[in-house]
């Protein structure tokens, strides 16, 4: 059986992915940690809720500049 070079290392990077959780579930077990899904990576989703935040808290900061919707001065056509 043949496969594509991108199906094949799709497979293995699957492969991979399914033995790193299974280690990380033994680990925990022999700990006596919890199998949550959110347990194992719990790092990496309280750091990607902080980046977020931090992504909404710079969008909406204006830095010096023109506003556009001030009134231009001088006198009035």
């Amino acid at each position: 059986m043949h496969l594509h070079p991108n199906d094949y290392l799709w497979m293995a990077e699957q492969d991979r992915d399914r033995a790193m959780a299974q280690r990380a579930l033994e680990r925990a077990a022999r700990s006596g940690g919890n199998d949550q899904p959110g347990a194992i990576r719990g790092g990496l989703t309280s750091l990607a809720a902080i980046l977020r935040r931090a992504a909404a808290a710079t969008s909406q900061i204006r830095l010096g500049g023109s506003n556009p919707t001030a009134p231009l001065g001088g006198p009035a056509a």
